[in-house]
């Protein structure tokens, strides 16, 4: 029954996908509406989709549990993911910004766009969503310090604006919702019901855009660069598949209180595509930005094949424990 929700959800999104890219292709959307609609994702929709998302949630001294283990546990998988890329590439001899680009696209996934959406699909009610946020909050952290550190240390560019990037509308929205979650505020019918639905176009417009941006990208270019398909399969398949043996075998020994849903969310999240903001820093760095949205392209197609591989890989870990 999962395993059908998980592929309905990923021919769902594959079909908004393709619309995105036919719509740029008709130049429904240009290049200004596509940064437009980031925007508008990024700074309304999403932070709305948080909020109401865990308004719904009960809090539990299990969901208290787990959301802390997420995220000590997300600090252990991105540690993982900067081990497996620097390895892979000393391995594929990459250097300098091909090298930056190659290790942050292993460390960070598009853990928004696509994971969010996939996650409240897969986990109605708001706390798949939860878990996702707090993933995303320990993916802010590094992102802006260690991330931004490996694309200066590859050029020598000066960086900027650390805290000001770590506090954004989605991190001020998770404490949000956690602050309503905590003192079990309700909110009125008539301010929640357009908050939520406008927070639910956050599905839409993110596939809309992941289509927009694909369609803007060197298909030929990333095909011939073998560094990018080994990319995608340590990041979709091989990582995943450590990280979920580790998780499953420390929540059993050490922290049996970890729940079925946390873990899953927390090794999907950790399977998503190379993520698109990688995209933008690398241009903002002078770093390679080219490899990068060739990564994302990849990637993206990839793991619509290799994210229903993952969940199965999950349920067939828990039935043996």
């Amino acid at each position: 029954m999962e395993n059908q929700i998980i592929l309905n959800q990923i021919i769902i999104l594959a079909i908004l996908v393709a619309v995105g890219v036919l719509a740029t292709k008709l130049r429904v959307i240009n290049e200004s509406v596509k940064d437009g609609m980031a925007k508008l994702i990024f700074q309304i929709t999403l932070p709305l989709f948080i909020i109401t998302s865990m308004a719904r949630i009960d809090l539990t001294a299990e969901i208290i549990l787990n959301s802390g283990l997420v995220f000590l546990y997300a600090f252990l998988a991105f540690f993982i993911m900067f081990l497996t890329g620097t390895l892979f590439a000393r391995l594929t001899g990459l250097q300098g910004k091909q090298r930056a680009v190659f290790i942050n696209h292993h460390i960070f996934g598009n853990i928004v766009f696509l994971g969010f959406p996939l996650m409240d699909a897969l986990f109605p009610g708001g706390e798949g969503l939860l878990y996702a946020a707090i993933f995303q909050l320990a993916s802010n952290i590094i992102m802006w310090s260690f991330g931004v550190w490996i694309f200066i240390r590859s050029n020598g560019t000066p960086a900027g604006g650390l805290a000001k990037n770590m506090l954004n509308p989605n991190t001020i929205a998770l404490l949000v919702g956690l602050v309503i979650m905590y003192f079990k505020f309700r909110i009125p019918d008539v301010i929640f019901e357009p908050l939520n639905g406008l927070g639910k176009t956050t599905i839409y417009l993110s596939m809309l855009y992941i289509g927009a941006m694909l369609s803007y990208m060197s298909i030929k270019g990333a095909l011939k660069k073998f560094h990018i398909y080994l990319l995608s399969f340590n990041k979709l398949l091989f990582v995943p598949a450590i990280l979920a043996f580790i998780i499953y075998g420390l929540s059993e020994w050490i922290t049996p209180g970890f729940g079925p849903v946390a873990r899953k969310v927390l090794v999907l999240e950790s399977a998503m595509p190379c993520m698109a903001i990688i995209v933008v820093l690398a241009k903002r760095f002078n770093s390679d930005d080219a490899l990068a949205a060739e990564n994302v392209f990849f990637s993206t197609i990839a793991s619509l094949f290799t994210l229903p591989l993952v969940y199965s890989g999950l349920i067939w870990i828990e039935t043996w424990i």
